[in-house]
């Protein structure tokens, strides 16, 4: 299925497509394509970051691709029902210095009937790594 067949409500099939899209997306580390997965109005919390809106996500995801150096993320659906999503995530990514880090999360999506995300929680936790320890 294409991406705007990808609509609520999911089914696991449906959801687990619509995430690979995402996951996708993602990978690209392209702030502008990453922020069309997002509603014009979308809530999103990230760490300590509560933004609203499309441009506001994509200003941040512009920053957090311009200092997370080789960024990865890999995407788990740990639940889909009507229109929304439990997403398990894991990143990989280097900071300024050369320091890995893993991070951690968990992520509750709400979507329109467009299938574009309207709200976006996230929990997320840090962990530095050695280049050994990396998995993705």
């Amino acid at each position: 299925m294409k991406n705007e067949e990808l609509i609520p409500p999911f089914s696991k099939e449906t959801a687990t497509e619509k995430l690979q899209f995402n996951e996708d997306q993602w990978n690209t580390c392209d702030a502008g394509k990453v922020s069309l997965l997002y509603s014009t109005d979308v809530e999103w919390s990230d760490r300590t970051t509560f933004l609203s809106g499309r441009n506001a996500v994509k200003d941040y995801l512009a920053e957090k691709f311009g200092t997370q150096q080789n960024y990865i993320i890999k995407k788990e659906l740990w639940g889909a029902k009507a229109n929304r999503n439990a997403v398990r995530f894991q990143e990989e990514w280097q900071d300024g210095n050369g320091q890995w880090f893993h991070s951690y999360g968990n992520e509750q999506l709400e979507f329109n009937e467009a299938g574009l995300i309207t709200r976006r929680f996230g929990c997320i936790s840090d962990k530095t790594i050695e280049p050994s320890e990396k998995s993705l």
